[in-house]
Order: structure tokens, then sequence, then C-alpha cells
């Protein structure tokens, strides 16, 4: 496509090339002093370009033209003192007329030339794919290893979306030459040629991206659907035998939607008798794919089907169908599964339908009897009820009025879904929220990492919200809260510490929290100096109860016995 292109183009600017050429003849036999640069100038065609000085030549290698020996490109070296006595369309009509001429070897310095020049590139690199690809691929290998400052990106976009196509296995014998030790970049060249053989052969580029262990790049689907409905079951084979991460993956999925449409329970027959992780995807393809086209009867194939089978594949099932019929789905899974599967399947089924209404979903998991299978649910729905992290969004009341109402297992699962979420979307209401007496059902550690996020914005409050709260809740969410205040301001929240009251509960538990937490960090020492003495005499007996290791504890009473 871009060779294609770039020949468009090439032609267009030869015939203004032409055009050119003809008024510099005529002002010649007009007798009229001039020279094509004049003459271009002064038609009324414009292309972009650079703005090059008159007064000083372009210098390339940090050497003057007139000084420059042993030249390895004097067409490139008469092209650059072309281009710094032009302007205008003439310095497009010398660039083109230099590519006509270039062989190989003139390549390395016009590219160097063209540097700066995303339209020149794209000709540089173009003509030269044209000429010799693979001597192209070499240079890009070499100015891999030495550097240079060589537009190395610029012109292996155009060789590897251009020569996969035309030579696909002369390209692979190339990479197929290299050692095995790669840079980044040329790994990464890597990939944009299998992908392009993909799309021309799912078989031959799949089989390429195995060989070469390339595991985190996504190719275009477009070739994978016509290649897997000629024959599915070959294909989802063929994939298996060539695994590739996420080409694989992406691959499998078009091939089970593509076996759906024809055979779907022998899609998922197959499937079910490759428990790897591509046999899961195939058969979650085909499941979902097939519950879109006739519900009942993906629901009595699976109900058929081995336990094992059954259970595996349940949740990504009723998932599919809740956003139908929740209430069916529910139903179905009551009748079908037990034990874990059953809550998995559950979480499944409620997640399908907080997708669709998000409110009614909450409704079914309120009238769910305690258990395992609730907890699931309660969790997928806050999952979708909750705003996500830094949304801005606040918590709407009924979801925190539904948590409220949910028994401890569930309001567990629920918050150990949401609980980072919510303390940086809405960090008040979960703060009012750990503070009534529905927050008494909630872990601790809930409180302790509320805690420590206030205190980062705001460690006067987050103590003042810590003190209403239970004694055995408040005081570890204050010594937390606290720790985070000294490691940000240690002298603030030192000096906080000490002028509370000596008949303040919170004295001892947070000092103590932070001289422990301080024998960890890498400036204990420094912060151990700056203490008063009555501080450091504290802090020894502390430290010296501590479980630390031995030649660390010495270091830290060394510090304190020094002041």
């Amino acid at each position: 496509m871009v060779l294609h292109h770039m020949k468009i183009l090439f032609n267009s600017l030869l015939i203004v090339m032409a055009a050119g050429i003809g008024l510099a003849v005529g002002f010649a036999l007009r007798g009229k002093s001039g020279n094509v640069s004049a003459t271009a100038e002064s038609s009324t065609v414009a292309l972009a370009s650079p703005a090059v000085s008159q007064a000083k030549p372009v210098r390339v290698f940090n050497q003057p033209i007139s000084n420059r020996r042993n030249d390895d490109s004097p067409l490139a070296t008469k092209l650059e003192r072309d281009l710094s006595m032009s302007s205008g369309v003439t310095r497009w009509l010398y660039w083109l007329e230099a590519l006509e001429k270039a062989a190989p070897a003139d390549f390395p310095r016009l590219a160097r030339l063209a540097k700066g020049n995303s339209t020149a590139m794209r000709f540089v690199a173009a003509r030269w794919v044209e000429l010799d690809p693979r001597h192209l691929f070499d240079t890009l290998i070499a100015a891999s290893k030495s550097g240079g400052g060589f537009p190395s990106d610029e012109l292996a976009a155009v060789l590897f979306e251009e020569w996969p196509k035309r030579d696909p296995e002369a390209v692979i014998a190339a990479f197929n030459g290299l050692d095995a030790s790669e840079s980044l970049g040329r790994r990464n060249w890597r990939m944009l040629a299998a992908g392009i053989v993909f799309e021309k052969d799912v078989e031959r580029g799949l089989r390429l991206m195995s060989e070469w262990r390339i595991e985190n790049f996504g190719p275009g689907m477009t070739a994978v659907a016509k290649w897997a409905a000629a024959d599915p079951r070959h294909a989802a084979e063929f994939t298996l035998e060539n695994p590739a991460g996420y080409a694989s993956r992406s691959t499998m999925e078009t091939i089970g939607k593509a076996w759906a449409m024809t055979d779907p329970g022998g899609a998922l027959g197959f499937a079910a008798t490759k428990p790897e992780e591509l046999g899961s995807v195939l058969a979650t393809a085909v499941l979902k794919e097939w519950a879109g086209q006739n519900l009942n009867e993906a629901a009595a194939w699976l109900a058929g089907t081995d336990v094992r089978t059954r259970n595996r594949l349940s949740p990504t099932f009723v998932e599919a169908w809740a956003k139908e019929d929740a209430a069916s789905a529910l139903s179905w899974c009551e009748s079908n599964l037990a034990g874990s599967s059953l809550a998995q399947a559950v979480g499944g089924v409620l997640k399908g339908a907080a997708e669709r209404d998000v409110a009614g979903a909450a409704r079914l998991v309120a009238e769910m009897n305690p258990s395992a299978a609730r907890a699931e649910a309660a969790s997928a729905v806050a999952q979708k009820w909750f705003p996500e992290s830094y949304s801005g969004k606040t918590v709407p009341p009924e979801a925190i009025s539904w948590l409220a109402s949910l028994d401890a297992e569930s309001m567990k699962r629920a918050l150990e879904r949401v609980q980072w979420e919510w303390r940086n979307s809405d960090p008040k209401s979960m703060a009012a929220f750990l503070a009534s007496p529905a927050g008494e059902q909630v872990p601790a550690q809930v409180y302790s990492i509320l805690a420590q996020s206030m205190a980062l914005k705001n460690p006067a409050e987050a103590l003042e919200w810590a003190s209403r709260l239970p004694e055995n809740l408040g005081l570890q969410a204050g010594s937390d809260a606290f720790y985070e205040w000294r490691r940000s301001q240690p002298e603030t929240a030192m000096q906080w510490l000490r002028e509370l009251p000596s008949t303040d509960a919170r004295r001892l538990p947070f000092f103590e929290g932070a001289i422990r937490s301080l024998a960890y960090d890498p400036q204990a020492a420094e912060q151990l100096a700056a203490m008063t003495a009555a501080d450091r005499a504290a802090a020894r007996s502390v430290i010296e109860t501590m479980s630390l290791p031995e030649d660390r504890r010495a270091r830290l009473l060394d510090v304190i016995r020094q002041r």
C-alpha cells in the first residue's frame, strides 16, 4: 500500500519535474540568465519542504562538503549541495532525480539527509524497499548495533509493511539468521513482520509467532474469520499446536464464533477434551455465541454434559443468559450446580444482570439467603455499582444502603472488590459508612486502608475521624493515619503527639506504631537522631523488644546512644 501510494506521488512529481525542466530550457533559449531553482520557484505549484539557508551549505557527518574525503556516495553529496542552493519545488525535483539514479549503497546517506523531513523519508524508504529490501534490512540491523542516530524506526515502518507482502520467506529467513540476543527495537520489527504475514497467511503467521515466541502481540483478525469458517476444527487444532500468547487467544475466540455458527455442540465437545487455556477460550467463545443464537439449545446441551465440563463453562453461559433473563438463569444454576461451582455461576448471573439493570440485580441479591453464592453475587453487583477509582463520582446512596443490608460475609466480599475504588473516588461516604453501625461488620483492615489514604490528604481530618470510631477500631486506624503523617511530616506529626494530654489513650500506641514502622525505614537513623532525648529514650524501649536482624537493631541503638 505504501509503495503504491509512493509510486503515484512519484509519477506525479515527475510530471512537475518535466514541467520545471521545460521552463528552464525556455529561459535558456531566450538568453536570460537564471537557473532551475529560479524557474521552479516562480511556479504556482507549492510543496511542503524545510527551509534551507542559501548562505550555508548543509553539512553531513560534521564535515564541509568541500573537505569530504573518500566520498561513499557522490550522488548524496551532489544532492546535499543542490538542496543547499534551492528551495520550493526545485528541492523535490532534485530529490526525485537522485532517488531515480540511486543504487543501494547510496541510501544510508540519503536517509540521513532526509532525517527530519517525513515526506522525503517516505520516498527514500519506499524506493529503497523497491530496489533492495534485504540491503535495507541489513543496514537497519547494523544501525541497531552501533547506534549513531540513524532513522531506523521510520525506515523499518515501511520495510516491514511492504517486504513481508512481497516476499515473506525472504523476511523470515533474514530474521532467522540473526543471533539470539535482540534489542527491543528489533523485537518490535519481528512483530510487525509477523503481523503482516499473519494477515496474508494465518497459518504461516501463527506458526511464525509461535516459533519466534511472540507472546504479547495482537494482529488483525480479518483473515482468521474466513480461514476458520472454511474448516473450524482444523483451525482450532492448528492454533492449539502453535501457541503464541495473545495472538492465539484472539484467534481461538474468532474460531469459536465461526464454529458456533455451524456446529456449536461439536465445537463444545471438542473444547471439552482440551483442558488447557486455549480450550477454555474456545469453549467460552462458542457458548457465548450459541447462547445468543438459541439460549434453550445451549442450556440443554450444558445441562446434559458431564459435571466437570458443566462446572467449568456455567459461569460464562449464565452471565450471557442473565442479560436477558436473570431470574431464569439463577434458577438454572440452583437446579444444575452445587458448591463452589454454584457460587461462581451465581456471580456470573449477577454480573450479567448488573450490566443491564444494576438496581434490579441488587434486589436479586437482597432476596437471596446468606451463602457463598450470595457473597459472590454481591461482589459482582458492587463492582458494577460503585464508581471507578479517581472517577470523581460519588457512590449512589442506594448502593450504600444496599451494602449495609447484607450479611457479614457478603458485605466483606463486596468490599474486597470495591474498597480501593471507593476509597479513591468517594472517601467521605466510605468514612461515614464505616463509622455507622453497619461498619462494625467490616474487617479492621478496611479501616486502616481508608485512614492511611485520608492522612495523605488531610492528617487532622483522618485522626479526627478515627477518634470517633469504637476504641478497638479507632486506635488501630488512628495509628495507621499517624504513621502516614509522620512519614511525610515527621517533625509536625511528632510535635502533635507530644502535645496530646498525658491521659490521652492514643499517645503510647501511636508512638510505638510509628517507631515499629520507622525501624524498617531507610532513613530511620537520621530520623531517630533528630528526635528529642525523651522520644529517643522511649524509642529505645520499643526497638529493644522488636524482632529485628541483630545488625540493624545494633545500628539503631547506637544512633540513640550517641545522641
